[in-house]
């Protein structure tokens, strides 16, 4: 497996983030965005605008909200829909990279796919993943992360206000100053707008303060993120071990919560004996 060049793991250690460039072809780049333009005409969780419920929750519709490609989407649990999206769970350079940050006793938390559309009103936010749980909990610079996310970027983000990720690096270790006065926005002091080609992916913990900024460029801003934590945790979209793990190779039933035995209490706390050789792919 790849590992991070000592330039790349104090990048990481220092910011909390890190740009790999041209993970995907172009070819790679026009399919997965034909995808997500075919999979929002299709039944998915989305938002839940209920007011009465924690941000966060989705609920089952019949199709995205917005059927503009363009438009807002914010598609959660993607397996389902191609053997891309499940092949996507381990493929190499990101989740070699994953593996060298977090080590091997992790799972797959989440896969997403959101479209920012290009709008005068919306004025972007920030905010750390995981709730305000994690928020609270802080690890030190050479400690693995509890969460972390990869995400990659279907369209270009070369200028700024283009739904561009926005960071406060070094966030993920010492707390943004917040005040009951002060809204951290996209727009505070040390926001950072990161910039990208289709086709690049950025990694990133849990716990770094981000969000997208502005789009005002006429155009959606596509990505795809798939989301990973310690295997003490647990998945965000899955209650059960998913129906396409029969699609899977073994380290990818595992990395969906297969432990390769029945579920008992105190599992997940403890890994299986052959946990590093089923997710370094080794004999």
């Amino acid at each position: 497996m790849l590992h991070l060049t000592e330039e790349q793991r104090q990048r990481w250690q220092t910011d909390g983030y890190l740009h790999l460039e041209q993970v995907f072809d172009a070819d790679e780049v026009v399919f997965f965005s034909h995808e997500m333009d075919r999979i929002r005409q299709l039944p998915g969780y989305e938002p839940d605008r209920n007011p009465d419920l924690p941000i966060g929750h989705y609920k089952w519709l019949d199709h995205a909200e917005d059927l503009d490609p363009d438009g807002f989407m914010d598609r959660r649990d993607l397996l389902t829909y191609h053997q891309s999206f499940i092949d996507l769970i381990d493929q190499a350079p990101v989740f070699d990279y994953i593996v060298d940050l977090m080590g091997p006793n992790i799972l797959l938390s989440m896969t997403q796919a959101i479209v920012r559309p290009s709008h005068d009103d919306f004025p972007g936010y920030t905010h750390t993943d995981g709730g305000e749980s994690l928020r609270m909990t802080r690890v030190s610079e050479t400690s693995p992360p509890i969460a972390m996310k990869a995400m990659y970027l279907l369209t270009d983000v070369t200028k700024e206000d283009s739904a561009n990720l926005t960071v406060f690096p070094g966030s993920h270790t010492r707390q943004i100053p917040r005040h009951s006065e002060r809204v951290m926005t996209p727009y505070s002091e040390g926001a950072t707008q990161l910039m990208g080609q289709a086709g690049d992916v950025y990694l990133f913990t849990h716990s770094l303060w981000h969000g997208p900024s502005r789009n005002l460029t006429g155009k959606g801003r596509k990505v795809l993120l798939y989301n990973y934590c310690q295997l003490w945790v647990r998945s965000y979209d899955h209650e059960n071990i998913p129906a396409v793990s029969q699609r899977c190779s073994p380290r990818q039933r595992r990395l969906l919560g297969d432990l390769g035995y029945d579920f008992r209490p105190g599992s997940y706390f403890y890994v299986p004996k052959d946990q590093k050789a089923v997710i370094l792919n080794v004999d």
